[in-house]
């Protein structure tokens, strides 16, 4: 390097360090200086705020106590990095406004941090309630009249005769929906078993005790009371037929015309019935019937046959032998009506009369209950 070359670096590299210096000094020189020394101290720090050549300042507040760092009219120095500073520009105070109500202060360390606001939890899923269907009531049906009963016009008797010749014969009056009697020969193949089936049917059950009729030609049957028979020899045979067939409520005649219009042998017959202490029914074969009269004799009450039934098998006048009873029912409040149980269709129409019985107040039931017990079944 020459000499020359050494001089003008140095001249250049001295010319550097005073155009650093001079700019290091312009940098750190306030740039009103009229202004800064004006300003009362502030314990706020200065806000720094970049300035262009042209911006008007901000606007000061009317209380310099009260700024917020954001509104301070402090202005810092152009940093070192600017190239040129920019000129002082003097501030001229603006015109005071009226004071507004003083902020509410913030607590230390919260000026300028907007208040946390806590994210919102996530809500728990609620589970789906169950619901029953709306159960809606059904409208109040109107109360339901019941039909007033009909009035009781009397109690219908039926008595089946003649049981003990076969069990087919008996098996239809054994299904009848009501309470009736049934009467069993003595002496029979199927007396016994006709007894017992009875009286596992819940019907009642008496001794069909044969008499000898006044026909003569007429075999009562087995066990029978016949003419010139001692007392004793009555009641030898009424006892022996009543074991044949017991327990039974009562007994009453089969065919009978002669016996029954004989007083002394009937008032032997009635001592029998009193003593196993059964009721006694005068099945009135014989118009001219002792019975009533050696009844009263003893002091005793028979019961009396109303209607006979089935004298023709004719289908119509069995259901006029009915009616009959119907009537005599409603005037004198009891009818005994007597029947046969060979007789084909007997039992078949009083199962088909029997909702007609019913419905015009008409009750049934059997000798013993009425008699003993005073019940009337319907």
């Amino acid at each position: 390097m020459t000499a020359a070359e050494f001089r003008f670096n140095l001249i250049l590299l001295a010319a550097v360090f005073v155009i650093s210096a001079v700019l290091l000094a312009v940098r750190h020189f306030p740039e009103n200086p009229s202004a800064s020394s004006a300003q009362p101290a502030s314990s706020a720090p200065a806000v720094s705020r970049p300035s262009s050549p042209g911006a008007s300042p901000p606007e000061a507040p009317p209380s310099a106590a009260r700024e917020s760092p954001a509104s301070s009219p402090l202005v810092e120095a152009p940093s070192a990095s600017s190239p040129v500073a920019a000129p002082a520009v003097e501030r001229t105070a603006p015109a005071q406004k009226p004071e507004s109500p003083p902020p509410v202060k913030e607590p230390a360390g919260a000026r300028g941090v907007p208040p946390a606001v806590k994210a919102p939890q996530p809500r728990k899923p609620v589970p789906p309630q169950k619901t029953e269907p709306l159960k809606v009531a059904a409208p109040a049906a109107p109360p339901v009249e019941k039909p007033l009963p009909p009035k009781r016009k009397g109690t219908l008797l039926f008595v089946f005769d003649d049981a003990g010749h076969n069990l087919a014969q008996l098996e239809p009056f054994l299904r009848l929906p009501f309470p009736c009697t049934i009467a069993v020969l003595p002496g029979l193949q199927y007396s016994r078993e006709a007894a017992k089936r009875i009286r596992a049917s819940g019907k009642e059950i008496i001794l069909h005790q044969p008499m000898q009729a006044l026909n003569l030609k007429m075999d009562p049957g087995p066990g029978a009371i016949r003419q010139g028979m001692s007392a004793d020899e009555i009641r030898a045979v009424v006892r022996e037929n009543l074991d044949e067939v017991w327990p039974v409520a009562g007994m009453n005649n089969h065919e009978g015309s002669m016996i029954t219009a004989d007083r002394e042998a009937m008032k032997t017959v009635l001592e029998i019935a009193r003593e196993r202490g059964i009721y006694f029914l005068d099945s009135r074969t014989n118009s001219a019937t002792a019975a009533p009269a050696a009844a009263r004799d003893l002091n005793m009450t028979i019961w009396e046959r109303a209607v006979f039934l089935d004298n023709s098998q004719d289908r119509i006048e069995i259901m006029e032998a009915v009616r009959n009873g119907m009537h005599i029912a409603e005037k004198k409040g009891t009818a005994i009506m007597i029947g046969h149980i060979w007789s084909n269709d007997l039992a078949n129409i009083l199962v088909e009369m029997y909702p007609e019985l019913a419905a015009q107040g008409f009750s049934l039931s059997t000798i013993a209950r009425i008699a003993v017990e005073g019940d009337f079944e319907e």
